[in-house]
């Protein structure tokens, strides 16, 4: 009898391949009737609709616990993180896509879980900007030269963590054959298109017991729901006009209110579940 020792980093590129193929199979049966023509998608990304979109974002509300609900353990209260949001112009179908990564299946805390690139914003990050920038290019090895930054919108509070200061970019000609993963913190990297996301099939929700509920998308590649749903959900209905939204997106959140950014931020924020209406 023999025994074969297979290094798992090797066989990570395959089985990725592998994966990414099965997940275009279903990301082609979701966007199989698209809700934005390639001129709708064009559109969102000229100069008038950026600054709308920026202007919308400064205006997200802060997602408050439930007084149903039991105290959760509030970590870095004062912290904070900045996470990418990139529209990204894929080189080969010209559609417009969201890129999200796969956290790593050896972190302690929301493995596996998906998540926009970024993390926590230390002292060497001049703002929240360049901390998203950073974060992204130590994950995934975009470089920041790639992205055509939009802004940075208000920072989202939510239940469990310190803010969140989602960070806008653009990114032109994208392939995701161009990354490189840090493999300790990410386990995959992938882009979703828009008219994926805007199916109806895709706009779900997750009910929690308390009674209230969470943005989700079930009919793509992965699912996505918590802190990444949440910021999927009111990303979208910023950038598109009212007129072009689904009705599964058209809903409003109830149970909000703004949420101030304390003047000296420098430490970690940890991601977590976000309940919603």
């Amino acid at each position: 009898m023999c025994s074969i020792s297979i290094n798992a980093r090797l066989l990570r590129p395959l089985m990725q391949a592998a994966y990414t193929q099965a997940k275009n199979k279903s990301r082609n049966v979701a966007s199989a009737v698209p809700v934005l023509s390639t001129a709708d998608q064009q559109f969102l990304l000229e100069p008038e609709q950026r600054q709308r979109c920026l202007e919308q974002l400064n205006k997200l509300p802060v997602v408050e616990r439930p007084k149903s609900m039991a105290p959760a353990a509030v970590r870095h209260e004062n912290s904070a993180a900045s996470v990418l949001i990139a529209l990204c112009l894929e080189r080969e179908t010209n559609e417009v896509s969201l890129l999200y990564t796969r956290r790593s299946r050896h972190l302690r805390r929301h493995s596996l879980q998906v998540s926009f690139p970024g993390g926590k914003r230390d002292d060497t990050d001049a703002s929240f900007v360049d901390c998203a920038l950073r974060e992204t290019e130590e994950e995934i090895g975009l470089g920041r030269e790639r992205v055509d930054v939009w802004g940075e919108s208000n920072a989202i509070k939510l239940p469990r963590t310190g803010p969140i200061v989602p960070v806008i970019g653009v990114v032109k000609d994208f392939h995701v054959s161009e990354l490189k993963l840090n493999w300790d913190e990410v386990e995959e990297a992938f882009s979703i298109p828009l008219n994926t996301l805007l199916t109806a099939a895709a706009a779900r929700h997750t009910q929690f017991r308390s009674g209230y509920s969470s943005p989700a998308f079930v009919a793509t590649p992965v699912r996505i729901w918590g802190i990444t749903g949440y910021l999927t959900y009111v990303f979208l209905r910023c950038l598109l006009p009212r007129q072009m939204l689904p009705e599964s997106l058209k809903t409003n959140l109830k149970f909000v209110r703004p949420y101030k950014l304390p003047p000296k931020t420098h430490h970690h924020a940890e991601t977590g579940d976000l309940h919603v209406m």
